[in-house]
């Protein structure tokens, strides 16, 4: 995108970004100051394994590695790693049960998006993520429902 004499730009100053997910639709929900900004279709995770409750966004990671169940580290690029371009890490709050390593993240195969088929995290197609990682802060709250 070019910017051109006459175009106006609009800068946020400590946008409240929030994001509401619902596992049953499979949509993302970004709202900023409590009104709708943006929806993204997702995948979420098989059989229920999504959690449900109230997160911060903890880290943001470009390029992550993932971390297969066994414990073996796949580096970014490696064609293995099915965790795209993106990993936005969860930690749960309030009185949300305290559960590791779930976090919103990009795919490869945008097959997965708009259906329950993840080990558990959030699957977004990759130019959405980054997207996504661009705009929101570290913090930013997240609401997992049903």
């Amino acid at each position: 995108a070019i910017i051109r004499p006459g175009d106006v730009l609009r800068v946020l100053d400590r946008p409240k970004f929030a994001i509401e997910i619902s596992k049953t639709e499979n949509w993302l929900l970004l709202t900023l100051d409590g009104r709708f900004f943006k929806r993204y279709a997702v995948g979420t995770g098989e059989f229920g394994k999504t959690p449900v409750g109230s997160f911060i966004i903890k880290d943001k990671i470009v390029e992550p590695p993932w971390w297969r169940g066994d414990g073996k580290v796949i580096p970014f690029g490696d064609k293995e790693n099915i965790l795209g371009t993106r990993w936005l890490a969860l930690e749960a709050t309030g009185d949300t049960f305290k559960v590791g390593g779930y976090g919103i993240h990009g795919t490869w195969d945008d097959n997965t998006i708009g259906k329950q088929s993840s080990a558990g995290c959030v699957r977004m197609r990759n130019p959405e993520v980054e997207e996504l990682t661009m705009l929101v802060p570290r913090g930013t709250p997240v609401v997992i429902r049903e």
